[in-house]
């Protein structure tokens, strides 16, 4: 389940990123590309990362291994213009998945480790993406071989609620979480295993909507 649920990881980072180029490359060129609205933040190897587009998605599972349970998908993107003619613009995305057992579904306030091996109720994991054109991409995850089963770090959920969901304005017929709100910190590590890993602090992130661009 655990390559399975990274591949899962990365698919989906990747098309937040391609949603986010999208909007981007349609929206005014006057208009701010990361702004004071956005609803997810933290610092990356020190560094201010403030998102511009964020999303929430609830999926509903159940495996004979894991029973019933919900994932959760939280993600944040940003761009750094180049403000270049020869440079493309760099895209960055975060995504958090998050295993909550059904019977924690109506009360999810808490903290949940992250590690490498995800294939545990209450844990989650994570993917740190950045690309200039998705040609060009650098994927980090929440561990390495060196880390499996170790915890990398954290995310807490503070406050939530759940109602009907809806993806791109159509409901689901499916309830999630429609607000979640909370914090963490971890560790990220290159995908591909060579390289230095990133160090995430200062994370929160206040969501309420599938899909929320704060230009």
């Amino acid at each position: 389940m655990k390559n399975n649920n990274y591949i899962l990881s990365v698919l989906l980072t990747a098309f937040a990123l391609m949603i986010f180029i999208s909007c981007s490359d349609d929206n005014d060129e006057t208009s701010p590309i990361g702004g004071g609205n956005a609803k997810l933040s933290m610092k990356v190897e020190g560094e201010e990362w403030t998102a511009a587009m964020t999303t929430l998605f609830t999926e509903e599972h159940e495996t004979s291994e894991l029973g019933e349970y919900y994932l959760v998908h939280i993600n944040g993107s940003r761009i750094i213009d180049k403000n270049s003619q020869t440079e493309d613009d760099l895209v960055e995305t975060i995504g958090f998945y998050i295993n909550i057992p059904a019977s924690k579904f109506k009360s999810p306030k808490g903290t949940y480790p992250i590690i490498l091996n995800d294939d545990e109720m209450g844990h989650a994991w994570a993917v740190f993406g950045s690309s200039t054109d998705l040609r060009d991409t650098t994927t980090y995850i929440s561990g390495n071989q060196d880390s499996s089963g170790q915890v990398v770090g954290s995310i807490e959920i503070t406050d939530f609620e759940t109602g009907a969901t809806h993806i791109l304005g159509h409901p689901t017929g499916a309830e999630g979480y429609t607000k979640l709100v909370g914090k963490f910190n971890l560790d990220v590590f290159p995908m591909t295993g060579s390289g230095s890993k990133l160090k995430i602090t200062e994370g929160k992130f206040n969501l309420s909507d599938a899909i929320s661009i704060g230009w």
